[in-house]
């Protein structure tokens, strides 16, 4: 083969070898695919994209912090996008790790290129990467919790009660048992799902229903003190639910959880956290509850900050529209809950998807989230989104009739990957617009006016550009949101007869300005600051 040769055939694989990939990775990423694609992007755009490892799990992961943004990064607004907040939700990754790669790939347009100059994005793609890795494992189930040994059912022992794979397809879904004394029926339309029996409309039950498994430590409770530890959702401080299943020893206990919470408390310029998970605020906006709202430790969203997610929710719905999925509450010691409530700044959250419900009358439907999903899984011809039931011999339940089956784990949290994209481009608009109202602060309408005997005044007003407030209304009742501040720093032959030469500022409401006046004495130039982290800030130099 000659050189010519050569160069042709390297060309052809460099061209071909994206596509072979591509087709190779037809489904989600487990964490070293994960890796190499932000590695790629702290490669290929150098000066606009830096990755960090912020600590390693207890599995020995890292825990990824990829900043987009040029310039001085820290003194600018900046939004964090959160994936990975629950391990079983396998979208929420891909949508953080897609929105890092669009944003990249479109930042050298003008629109795009201009905002990353006044903004930044702090992209965190996994935060459960312990937990999101059974879904590659050759026994799969819908793990939430990390690598640390953990005592869930705090029994004294640690692990003694696991998954049992017992018709060894590799899945773990549910068991029913046939029991005169269950509360379980199937389905009157579709047998393949079980319901509870309503007795109240003469219905009995046939069945017990149990998480696939064996009970190994003859307690009577299936799978409860398995290998995973500690869930990164359960583990902060905002209702944190001690003693509960995955809540760890103490609030913020786990590596993960104290890096991300570390990383944030110090990252001062973050106006608002989007994150990917169980809860949603977006679908539906939220409603102003004054009691919640002003209790001593309050528990409900300030009304001036509930203003603004109408205005988001409104925003994400226009961006999804009738695929947007529906609303959910947070969970007690929930990451959303303490971005809010805690950090004290803006914080959202959606799943991303959930399954298309189709048209059925809700109130007289039993389950009607799996009959819809599996009737949506037939429409798109999707394969083993269900298991069929199958008998199996059970030592806990000797001569009775038992049988393994039920929806596959995942199938109904996160789509099948083909159709990623397109939900990853809706959100990647969504936040860009998201951060197209971040709070801007200016100044405007500078004037000074010789008054005689060498005296000035100098009047202005502070201005935010943005439709977010400089400071939500609990990050100021918090106190963790940096304040505006106003600084004044004349020259040596000046004095300043009235107005302060350092002024702490409330929250400057969206599309609002305050106006500010100085007298001063002497000539020469004074500096004019104003501004904080979140908003940026604004100097101007007045010569008098």
């Amino acid at each position: 083969m000659n050189t010519l040769q050569r160069i042709v055939l390297l060309t052809l694989l460099g061209i071909l070898f994206p596509v072979f990939q591509s087709a190779a990775n037809a489904d989600y990423p487990d964490h070293e695919r994960l890796s190499q694609r932000l590695q790629a992007l702290n490669r290929n755009y150098p000066g606009l994209a830096s990755l960090q490892s912020l600590t390693k799990t207890e599995g020995e992961k890292d825990i990824w912090l990829l900043t987009i943004g040029r310039g001085d990064i820290a003194n600018k607004p900046a939004i964090a996008v959160v994936g990975g907040v629950m391990g079983d939700h396998l979208l929420g990754s891909e949508l953080a790790l897609q929105f890092a790669e669009r944003v990249l790939a479109s930042s050298s347009e003008s629109k795009v290129q201009n905002l990353l100059d006044s903004l930044s994005f702090y992209v965190f793609p996994d935060m459960s990467p312990d937990a999101r890795e059974q879904y590659f494992r050759p026994l799969r189930y819908e793990r939430l919790g990390n690598a640390s040994p953990t005592d869930l059912d705090r029994d004294g022992r640690i692990g003694e009660d696991g998954y049992d794979d017992l018709n060894n397809d590799g899945l773990i879904t549910m068991m029913r048992i046939k029991d005169p004394t269950g509360d379980w029926m199937k389905h009157p339309e579709d047998d393949r799902i079980m319901v509870k029996a309503r007795p109240e409309k003469g219905e009995t039950g046939e069945y017990l229903l149990f998480s696939e498994g064996i009970d190994n430590d003859k307690d009577g409770q299936f799978n409860e003190d398995g290998e995973e530890g500690v869930f990164f959702n359960r583990n902060f401080s905002f209702k944190y639910p001690v003693f509960k299943r995955g809540a760890g020893e103490h609030a913020v206990s786990e590596r993960e959880t104290r890096a991300i919470a570390d990383f944030l408390f110090d990252a001062k310029n973050v106006f608002a956290v989007i994150s990917f998970g169980e809860a949603n605020n977006l679908a539906t906006p939220l409603s102003y509850n004054e009691r919640d709202a002003n209790a001593r430790i309050f528990t409900g969203w300030k009304e001036q900050d509930i203003a603004i997610n109408q205005k988001i929710s409104h925003l994400y719905n226009q961006h999804l529209g009738d695929n947007a999925p529906a609303a959910a509450p947070g969970s007690d010691g929930d990451f959303f809950q303490w971005a809010y409530y805690h950090y004290g700044r803006y914080s959202f959250s959606t799943q991303g998807w959930q399954p298309p419900k189709n048209d059925m009358n809700d109130e007289d439907e039993y389950a009607s989230g799996e009959l819809a999903f599996l009737r949506w899984a037939e429409e798109h011809q999707l394969e083993n989104a269900f298991v069929p039931w199958t008998a199996v011999e059970h030592p806990d339940f000797p001569g009775r009739m038992v049988e393994v089956g039920g929806i596959a784990p995942f199938v109904m949290k996160s789509p099948p990957y083909y159709m990623v994209d397109s939900i990853a481009e809706k959100h990647t608009d969504f936040i860009m617009d998201v951060a197209r109202l971040r709070p801007q602060i200016d100044i405007v309408n500078l004037k000074t006016e010789n008054l005689g005997r060498n005296l000035n005044r100098v009047s202005l007003d502070v201005i935010n550009t943005g439709s977010f407030p400089t400071a939500s209304q609990t990050g100021e009742q918090v106190r963790w949101m940096q304040k505006t501040v106003m600084r004044v720093t004349l020259d040596s032959g000046q004095t300043l007869v009235s107005g302060q030469p350092v002024e702490v500022m409330g929250a400057i409401g969206g599309r609002s300005s305050e106006s500010r006046s100085w007298l001063i004495r002497g000539s020469g130039s004074l500096i004019i600051r104003v501004g904080s982290e979140a908003s940026g800030f604004k100097e101007v130099k007045v010569d008098l």
